[in-house]
């Protein structure tokens, strides 16, 4: 009987690679974060494998802006991002949390220049100038077969995406979990199901191994360098970093419309020397900004690190404003070095979000929770400081157990009370009391405070 059993599957198997099998192609990016540079080398490639096979697809992770000065400061905002990923031919895009960055209405000018759909399962429009978007989209190929998509999108502790508050008035976000539980008892009939995740790759396990649903999860959010994906249970996660460094290819062969073989792989395209021409001018065009390419100043030596960055930024924020103490979240600095000869270009790439500076009058204890809370945020320090330095004493299980406050002599504080600066998506976005009173705004920008601390470092040199 046992031999019977093992020649039918041996036949079936037979069977199934004996037909011909047919090949879908999907390519990935995530967190582009208004990188434009590498997409004549995008278009050349996806344009190639179009040649080759039928249906090649493209799809995005979701954070398409900020983080290019060039383009979000490009007048529309984020106008040569969609330009150019219609040109490259995207099929459909998730909606990350920096979605939001520009406001309400320059978003949905964007997704109506767009000739691909945003798509996202768990937000909900109440009082806003945006769309409801469609929760998934299900394309069809050339041998008919059915690629259902999900989108979803990641909400922090205080139940809103990585987002300036403000920027997200009038819109609900429901736990991705939620939506999750709900699809899989509506998942609708597909041969390939794919879910266009930007939870960020620790909640794409989670997901894996809690739910079948899904043949594919497609990340984003946590800037992950997954060169050939990771299998969890039976779901291949990919994910191709960020700033289209890399383009992940994602290879389904198909045969009886069941899939019978998954891999991924990831192009360097800082490596790739073959290029759109076309493309390559249009690009070359939006680079083309001299005020933003002008020099600020020189620097003694350049900065090689984010701890580096936000003790720089710190000290610009405290001189600049005349305070005690300045805090900076790490998350805010989105490059890891300067070189000497600074440019406007590179300070707004180091703090793109153009955020808005408050200051407190907090106590001590007051500080030690906002460190705290920094910290479970992510658990690691999140916080760059100024006027202050601060030890954090944790468990064997990373569990912050204290935290130690010290002058910049190195002595503990003994003053009671502190002007503190800090930016208002901290003041917005931390869910504690002391933050949503007694707020002085400054009317004075993170990256404007630098500008100033340096020119009046040029000047006095």
């Amino acid at each position: 009987m046992k031999k019977i059993i093992f020649f039918t599957a041996f036949l079936l198997s037979y069977t199934l690679f004996a037909q011909d099998t047919t090949t879908i192609i999907i390519l990935h990016t995530n967190d582009m974060h208004a990188h434009i540079d590498n997409y004549a080398k995008l278009k050349h490639i996806k344009d190639s494998l179009s040649n080759i096979y039928n249906d090649v697809f493209l799809f995005s992770a979701g954070d398409i802006f900020t983080g290019n000065p060039k383009v979000d400061r490009y007048a529309p905002k984020g106008f040569p991002m969609i330009d150019l990923m219609n040109k490259v031919g995207y099929d459909v895009s998730e909606l990350g949390n920096h979605a939001f960055d520009y406001g309400q209405n320059i978003l949905k000018n964007r997704i109506e220049q767009a000739h691909f759909p945003f798509i996202c399962s768990n937000i909900k429009m109440i009082d806003s100038p945006l769309s409801q978007p469609e929760s998934q989209i299900i394309f069809h190929t050339k041998n008919n077969d059915t690629i259902a998509i999900l989108g979803i999108l990641q909400t922090g502790k205080n139940k809103l995406p990585d987002a300036y508050p403000p920027k997200l008035k009038g819109l609900q976000f429901i736990n991705p979990f939620k939506i999750l539980h709900q699809y899989h008892h509506d998942r609708p009939h597909a041969n390939i199901h794919i879910l266009l995740s930007h939870l960020g790759y620790k909640t794409d396990l989670k997901v894996a191994g809690k739910f079948s649903d899904f043949d594919i999860i497609i990340g984003g959010h946590s800037h992950t360098y997954l060169p050939h994906g990771i299998i969890k249970k039976k779901t291949l996660i990919v994910q191709a970093k960020s700033y289209v460094r890399y383009l992940g290819v994602l290879t389904i062969k198909m045969a009886s419309h069941h899939i019978i073989s998954m891999s991924d792989s990831l192009i360097n395209l800082n490596k790739y020397n073959n290029i759109d021409s076309s493309l390559q001018n249009q690009i070359n065009n939006y680079n083309v900004n001299p005020a933003l390419d002008k020099v600020v100043t020189t620097l003694s030596k350049p900065i090689h690190s984010v701890d580096s960055l936000g003790i720089f930024i710190t000290k610009a924020m405290r001189h600049s404003l005349h305070v005690d103490i300045a805090l900076q979240n790490n998350g805010g600095i989105r490059i890891d070095s300067l070189p000497a000869r600074i440019t406007y270009n590179q300070l707004y790439q180091m703090m793109p979000f153009g955020n808005q500076l408050v200051v407190y009058h907090l106590t001590q204890r007051q500080l030690k929770k906002l460190i705290r809370y920094a910290y479970n945020l992510h658990f690691n320090n999140e916080i760059s400081a100024s006027g202050i330095s601060f030890k954090l004493i944790t468990n064997k299980k990373g569990k912050l157990t204290s935290i130690k406050l010290y002058d910049k002599a190195g002595n503990p504080l003994s003053k009671k009370i502190f002007s503190v600066s800090i930016n208002d998506y901290m003041a917005s976005a931390y869910q504690l009391s002391f933050l949503k009173k007694n707020a002085k705004p400054t009317g004075i920008t993170d990256v404007d405070a630098v500008i100033d601390f340096i020119t009046k470092l040029k000047k006095s040199d």
